[in-house]
């Protein structure tokens, strides 16, 4: 059965969560584990972690600030990674529906999402906002959803 949790530096499994979100293959899982144990975290950010048993299922985070340098715009949801196994299940839907709820709880009002896929997240109701590169050099699209119809 997939768990879902919210997590905070403080949380008894965040090493846990850093340590296999740092083993993913995809550049943006060892980003995370990074931030997760070097960065100061504002209270409201959060790790979004889905497991099933003790296996990792996927993650995002909510996060002040993602991989589009010098901009304005935030917070946002970053990261969203379901392992390939457990792809074509929802559960990518899952983690942003819960990191909405964490923002919507932090009296947040709106999220920002970088992404190169169009598609994805616009059924979520994102819609495009921007277009600037990454820190990477990388075009990328910047979505935007008010999160005032999600309370």
């Amino acid at each position: 059965m997939i768990t879902i949790q919210i997590l905070t530096p403080t949380s008894p499994n965040w090493a846990t969560a850093a340590a296999q979100i740092g083993a993913i293959s995809w550049s943006a899982g060892p980003h995370l584990a990074k931030v997760m144990t070097t960065a100061d975290w504002q209270p409201w950010e959060r790790v979004v972690y889905a497991t099933d048993g003790a296996q990792f299922v996927g993650c995002c985070a909510l996060l002040a600030n993602d991989i589009v340098p010098a901009t304005d715009y935030t917070p946002f949801i970053s990261t969203v990674y379901v392992d390939p196994a457990y792809r074509q299940q929802g559960i990518s839907l899952k983690l942003v529906r819960a990191a909405e709820q964490a923002a919507v709880v932090a009296d947040i009002s709106g999220l920002y999402i970088v992404t190169q896929h169009v598609g994805l997240y616009e059924h979520l109701d994102y819609q495009l906002i921007d277009r600037q590169n990454d820190q990477f050099g990388r075009p990328c699209r910047i979505l935007y959803k008010s999160l005032s119809a999600t309370a």
